[in-house]
């Protein structure tokens, strides 16, 4: 997948007035500094430190920079210039000169790769960009930002700014934007184990390419194989298997056409892959050790990791232990720390499998403390990406606050009105400390029937829930409740996109059946069902998990599916008639 996003933010950056360079910079091999850089600005000389910070030539300064990350292949020199550059723009305001630094250091960020950096500066830069409406430079950052999430394995953060990107991108018609944000969509769904909803934009990338004039350009063509690729393997984890190798045959025949070798062989790893699923592990062998030559050849490392795995998976089915083991075992070898190799998790379990099969008890302990050790190391890495992330919204509300609140300040020229307000202002004060001593009673009291009724569900919870009664008379309301209190154990409500049509796809009916049987037999609206849900949620778990507790309001409202944090401490409070932060407060003290 990094070398797709490279090609993705290559066609991205050519159609920029300053990108020139930076198609360069993506064409050769830069020399690249350790993950943690800091930035010495003693590197800089006078003369350079002056044209940054004061030249009005701000083309070409801008130019330089590049010139610097692209050619001189001097990315410690090229990031204190970015440095430089940014303190100017903030300390002018100057939103265009912010918006060139911040993009420029998570663009050499994300090929450090240094993704904790990247996420941080294309988030600032998306931010400024929309600050300036400027939707080609939205769309660059909010790609950048969501392939950021998406190396560090953090799918449903990445897909967010991909939509965005996607929505700018149909808004200017621009189809080239569309078709790069849809790949991603697309990529992302398939790793969310959406598999429908990544066919779907698969064949909206294949639709939209029918309708460009043939013959297709280099980069469409690529699109066009890889989206096929892409379709072959949801077709195959769909079970669709005669449509899966009729896609293999269409893109293999266009690869052959174009030349494509590289194609050709991942369209035989694909297939090999759809084999594998209907059980022909022989044919599924045949075709993945084919695919395998070339890629060992371009050395393209994700893809013969991805390859040896599927081969091991066959191996295993075959009983064949020692060579499936032994595969896996080099797969470990050549990743070494690297958390972010593709199907890593599921390595360390066929491994696990194998050992178990084998009755090697030692093995299969040592590849289960190396798998719990991956899974650590990537959750740690995601966790810290989802605070760093979170702080600094944070403090960029605040900053924006104290700012507001300065010029405000300044306004009162009347110190009269200052006076006034303040004699108001203290009264207030002294009015609600006579009210606080019961109000501080009132919350405490809530709080207690909270974590009682807490604790009389989790009982309550060990016998079979009921929902329905002898009273109810609409039979396929009661068979729709039923599948939708299945489907609560899957926290289906988490996801932003737990949305009235696609719940009700999900149970297999329509929103009006969906909707009649919550309003005849709950009483609820769907919103107000998907809120109880999440509150309920919520509650139990900041008890629980003193690690969630520790996240921002506005990280634990995502985790929970609000898209704003202003929205779960409403919905938070209507239900307890508590601050969510108050609750925290408590349960930690």
């Amino acid at each position: 997948m990094k070398h797709l996003v490279c090609t993705l933010l290559y066609f991205l950056t050519k159609t920029r007035c300053f990108s020139v360079l930076c198609v360069l910079f993506l064409l050769s091999n830069v020399s690249i500094a350790q993950e943690n850089y800091t930035v010495n600005d003693t590197i800089v000389s006078e003369e350079i430190r002056l044209l940054i910070t004061t030249s009005d030539a701000l083309e070409t300064i801008e130019e330089m920079i590049q010139h610097t990350f692209a050619v001189e292949k001097d990315t410690l020199s090229g990031l204190a210039y970015c440095q430089l550059y940014l303190e100017r723009g903030r300390k002018e305001a100057d939103d265009s000169i912010q918006f060139f630094a911040n993009f420029q250091m998570a663009y050499i960020s994300f090929y450090q790769p240094n993704y904790k950096e990247a996420l941080k500066r294309s988030y600032i830069s998306a931010r400024i960009a929309e600050r300036m409406k400027d939707t080609i430079n939205s769309i660059s950052s909010n790609v950048l930002l969501g392939s950021s999430w998406y190396v560090l394995g953090v799918y449903d953060e990445a897909l967010k700014p991909y939509l965005i990107a996607k929505e700018f991108s149909t808004d200017t018609q621009n189809t080239s934007y569309e078709i790069i944000c849809l790949t991603n969509i697309a990529n992302i769904r398939a790793k969310l184990n959406r598999y429908e909803n990544a066919l779907d934009s698969y064949n909206s990338i294949l639709a939209i390419l029918d309708t460009k004039e043939q013959p297709l350009s280099v980069q469409d063509t690529a699109t066009l194989l890889s989206s096929l690729l892409g379709k072959v393997l949801c077709l195959s984890e769909l079970k669709r298997f005669e449509e899966a190798e009729v896609t293999y045959k269409k893109g293999v025949a266009i690869a052959e056409k174009n030349d494509f070798e590289i194609f050709k062989s991942r369209f035989n790893v694909n297939l090999g892959k759809v084999y594998y699923e209907k059980g022909e592990y022989f044919k599924s062998l045949g075709y993945l050790r084919e695919g395998k030559k070339v890629l060992k050849e371009a050395g393209l490392q994700n893809n013969l990791y991805i390859t040896d795995f599927y081969i091991a998976q066959n191996l295993a089915k075959l009983e064949q232990y020692d060579e499936a083991i032994r595969l896996l075992d080099a797969i470990f070898k050549r990743a070494g720390d690297d958390t972010y190799t593709d199907r890593i998790e599921e390595m360390y379990a066929l491994a696990i499998q194998i050992s178990k099969s084998q009755q090697q008890k030692e093995k299969e302990l040592f590849y289960l403390r190396e798998s719990q050790n991956i899974i650590k190391k990537l959750t740690e890495k995601q966790l810290a990406a989802k605070d760093l992330l979170y702080e600094d919204d944070m403090k960029a509300y605040e900053l924006e606050n104290e700012k507001l609140t300065h010029e405000n300040t300044e306004n009162l020229a009347d110190k009269k009105v200052i006076t006034t307000v303040s004699v108001i202002l203290v009264s207030l004060l002294l009015l609600a400390l006579l009210f606080f001593y019961r109000k501080a009673k009132l919350k405490e009291q809530k709080f207690l029937a909270i974590i009682e009724d807490i604790s009389t569900k989790t009982s309550a919870q060990k016998s079979p829930k009921e929902i329905t009664t002898s009273t109810i008379e609409d039979e396929k309301s009661q068979t729709i409740l039923e599948q939708l209190s299945a489907l609560e154990a899957t926290h289906f409500y988490l996801s932003e996109d737990a949305s009235l049509h696609n719940t009700a796809k999900l149970l297999n009916t329509n929103t009006s059946y969906l909707s009649k049987a919550l309003n005849t037999i709950k009483k609820q609206s769907f919103s107000q069902y998907v809120n109880k849900l999440r509150i309920d949620y919520v509650l139990v778990k900041l008890k629980e998990d003193a690690v969630f507790r520790s996240y921002t309001i506005h990280a634990i409202s995502k985790e929970i599916g609000y898209k704003s944090a202003t929205t779960f401490i409403k919905e938070f409070k209507n239900k307890t008639g508590l601050n969510p932060s108050y609750y925290i407060k408590k349960i930690d003290s």
